[in-house]
């Protein structure tokens, strides 16, 4: 009994001294800086090992720039990192690491573990205030490196301190008892994990409570920081498989040097017996580092003269005097034009037949001169309201006969006065004029059009407004297009011509209609340099009679298309083989017979490839992908699919496609989805339904004799927050599972999208095998980010911690919501900025 309380003092003596020796070494650093000149805080920040923002191994309270993510890999002995880390927000951050421990486990020469954390700023440094934030190491994993923490981070000079706690393996040091024990009893032991890669909800800081912190310093070398550590973590579980022996000391040192714009290069020394190296590649998914692209110059607009807007306005009034009067100022924009002519400070609006306007002017002149103005071009209206913040008026309206295109009137006058265009904007192009003739003027326009490498379906031009179905295969994005078009037809178009219909055609179906009025682009450009899609272009649901286009394509069907391209697959973290991959060759063969119908083959050719099949599926499922490898070992060439698939519109939100035939290298059947997708809205629901057999392995044309039905309803939710994307899938699994999906990735205007998914359904985790359940992180990035070229090409992967078969989909079994994704009002809205 003594030699136990001798042992039990000499280790509270131990851990006062470490905690005293801690706290001292702290305060005299933070003393020594208080004097220091306070300044931001250093940038880059570091990473650790976990691929989180903190210090050498432990975490801090700093997040990094918004959308930024990063890459990297460490290496000390016996043991290698590898992380991935994505700043989804300004106050969240998620990592994933990837780590290889030598003998930890008997059965593999190097064990391979993953683990998931996140990481929440509770409130940023403000005055004597720290930053906060409370995370979580391998939330979802196999608990090997389970740990949260609670830690605050101030920025003195040209230091920046950081301190915590620390629970689980943060907490190994055990310095004191759970603090949260004193109210929950319950919190103050902490069990062993649950099944690897469930939630351990259960776990979240309970048990002893470590202490650790640290300082980075940036140095006058710019570019280098030193960074100091004490740690709370013990490497318990690695010390007793026999990978590294105890720590000599829970101080860590460590320098870091931002090489260039995108690398970080560190070097530590870790507990007192170790070096470890490490490389970290940074990028910013908000912002394109090519903006100037390969490819073909946009056409700069032309900027009519005062005369020519105003018989142009003049003719399209007269063109639509059949309209309802209450439509003609949203389909002319020639009140507005006028008015804004007069004072350029004017926000207008229309309701129940009263003009609303606002200025900063005087109110008194523009209510007498906008009542004249109104009574010339709409009849609808009898009444201006004017509001200059001061005082409101009212002012009728006295209504008079249209203005005829060639009679000078009150509004041509006003329209007369207006500023001419900065001198950096073209603005009256004194070439000889444009042809008038209409097959003369679609024959020039389409030639144009074809030069900025977009495809002209069908055009028409009717002496006032110019409509161009064209569809976009170049450019990723889809405003790009449309400014591209608008600025065309601004510099070729006839003068007379006032409005401008694009619409976009996908896959042979007519998605959405872009409207631009001509006087209102040359307004804003006069004013602002350059054209303002968020202003100048309306969008609206493209219409479901298109004889435009039935004319212009009367003669190109049947329709042939084909291609070769590269293709990657990869199975990722198998103890056996943790990195396989395939390089394949593949080749496409189409025809189109008639529109939204086509008739597709493709075959792939495996160039290089080092996937194995030593470890054989140990589901208690239906592999329906557990054997996975041996459709690309047995079938490494292969027919990857070979369907009939028609696309049509049932409504004009409602898109519907039907497929039957191989569908992908795994399955063959038939089935369809359709999707609802209401013009404005940033939701859309969707429904797919197939009855599928699985394929041979040779990825031929034999059948194997597994079969199943399987189905999804589908909500979608492009939010305004931090442009995240939500979607929820609901129904039966190619297992026969049935349950729900949910998904959340962030959006970027450059078209990179990071999320991550996870799918609970009836099967018990104990059934579903190693992983508990389904889930991962999906990737996209486009070509164009990584290389100054237009494309729609990227990179798309979904990377699994385990590959299992609970919670599986058919591949492309819900496709109807990116196929409308570019043209929709969400992605015009993230790509124009407009946010209504």
């Amino acid at each position: 009994m003594r030699a136990a309380r001798r042992r039990a003092a000499r280790k509270r003596l131990s851990r006062t001294r470490q905690i005293r020796s801690y706290l001292l070494a702290c305060s005299a650093v933070l003393l020594a800086t208080q004097t220091a000149r306070a300044q931001d805080v250093p940038v880059p920040l570091p990473r650790n090992d976990y691929g989180a923002v903190g210090l050498i191994d432990m975490p801090s309270a700093r997040m990094a720039p918004d959308a930024s993510f990063t890459m990297g890999a460490s290496f000390t002995r016996n043991i290698e990192h590898f992380n991935f880390g994505f700043q989804a927000t300004p106050w969240l951050e998620t990592s994933f690491k990837y780590t290889g421990f030598e003998h930890l486990n008997a059965d593999y020469s190097v064990y391979y573990d993953r683990a998931f954390g996140a990481k929440i700023r509770l409130w940023d440094e403000d005055g004597l205030f720290p930053a906060v934030a409370v995370g979580a190491n391998d939330l979802i994993g196999t608990g090997l490196f389970s740990g949260e923490y609670l830690v605050a981070s101030k920025q003195f000079g040209s230091v920046d301190a950081t301190l915590g706690l620390g629970w689980g393996r943060l907490g190994s040091t055990d310095l004191f008892k759970n603090p949260i024990g004193l109210i929950f009893k319950s919190f103050n032991t902490r069990q062993n994990g649950d099944a690897p890669g469930a939630t351990a909800f259960n776990l979240l800081f309970h048990g002893d409570v470590g202490l650790f912190g640290g300082l980075v310093w940036q140095t006058p070398v710019d570019g280098l920081q030193l960074l100091a550590e004490y740690s709370s973590d013990k490497y318990t579980n690695e010390t007793t498989q026999g990978t590294t022996k105890p720590n000599q000391t829970q101080f860590n040192f460590g320098a870091a040097y931002q090489l260039d714009a995108s690398t970080n290069l560190s070097l530590d020394w870790l507990y007192g017996d170790r070096v470890m190296g490490a490389i970290l590649f940074q990028f910013d998914a908000a912002h394109d580092p090519f903006p100037q692209k390969i490819g073909p110059v946009p056409i700069q607009p032309r900027i009519r003269s005062n005369e020519e807007q105003q018989q142009a306005i003049n003719a399209l009034l007269r063109h639509n005097a059949g309209t309802d009067p209450a439509q003609l100022i949203s389909s002319s924009g020639a009140l507005v034009d006028a008015i804004w002519a007069r004072d350029q400070s004017v926000d207008a609006r229309v309701e129940s037949g009263v003009l609303y306007l606002t200025t900063s002017n005087d109110a008194k002149a523009l209510c007498r001169d906008a009542a004249e103005i109104a009574g010339r071009y709409v009849a609808h209206i009898a009444t201006v309201n004017v509001s200059d913040g001061k005082q409101r008026l009212r002012c009728p309206v006295i209504s008079h006969p249209l203005a005829d295109p060639g009679v000078t009137t009150e509004a041509s006058a006003i329209l007369a006065t207006s500023p001419p265009p900065p001198s950096s904007v073209m603005t009256i192009d004194m070439r000889a004029s444009a042809p008038t003739d209409t097959k003369a003027v679609t024959a020039m326009l389409t030639d144009a059009i074809k030069k900025q490498n977009l495809q002209v379906n069908a055009i028409d031009y009717d002496g006032t407004e110019i409509t161009v179905y064209y569809t976009n295969t170049y450019y990723y994005s889809e405003a790009e297009a449309v400014k591209r078009l608008t600025q065309l037809l601004m510099a070729d178009a006839p003068a007379s011509v006032e409005k401008f219909h694009l619409i976009s055609v996908v896959v042979g179906i007519p998605q959405r209609e872009f409207d631009v009025l001509r006087g209102t682009a040359e307004r804003d450009i006069s004013q602002n340099g350059a054209l303002d899609l968020r202003a100048d272009v309306t969008t609206t649901t493209a219409p479901m009679q298109n004889p435009i286009l039935t004319a212009g394509e009367a003669d190109v069907f049947p329709r042939f298309y084909w291609g070769a391209f590269p293709q990657f697959r990869q199975q990722l973290f198998d103890p056996n083989n943790p990195f396989a991959v395939q390089f394949l060759a593949a080749a496409g063969v189409g025809v189109e017979p008639v529109r939204g119908l086509l008739l597709y083959g493709e075959g792939e050719i495996s160039v290089y490839d080092n996937f194995n099949t030593l470890r054989p599926a140990s589901s208690s499922l239906p592999h329906v992908r557990t054997d996975y490898l041996q459709f690309f070992t047995q079938g490494r060439d292969g027919i990857g699919q070979l369907d009939a698939e028609y696309r049509f519109r049932m409504a004009p939100d409602v898109f519907a496609t039907v497929r039957a035939g191989y569908l992908e290298s795994m399955y063959m059947g038939a089935g369809g989805e359709v999707l609802w997708r209401p013009s404005g809205e940033r939701w859309a629901i969707g429904a797919d339904l197939y009855d599928v057999q699985e394929r041979g392995f040779d990825r031929l044309l034999d059948l194997q004799s597994y079969h199943v039905v399987t189905g999804h309803v589908s909500i979608y939710w492009a939010s305004p927050w931090y442009d995240l994307n939500f979607q929820v899938r609901a129904g039966q699994y190619l297992a026969g599972d049935r349950g729900i999906t949910f998904m959340a990735s962030r959006r970027f205007s450059t078209g990179v999208e990071i999320g991550a998914f996870f799918t609970r359904t009836n099967v018990s985790a104990a059934q579903f095998g190693e992983g508990s359940f389904d889930k991962g992180i999906l990737v996209r990035i486009p070509l164009g980010w990584v290389a100054p070229i237009s494309t729609q090409d990227g990179i798309s992967t979904i990377i699994r911690p385990v590959q299992r078969d609970g919670g599986q989909t058919l591949d492309n079994d819900a496709t109807l919501y990116d196929e409308t994704r570019r043209s929709s009002d969400p992605e015009w809205y993230l790509e124009t900025g407009k946010n209504p």
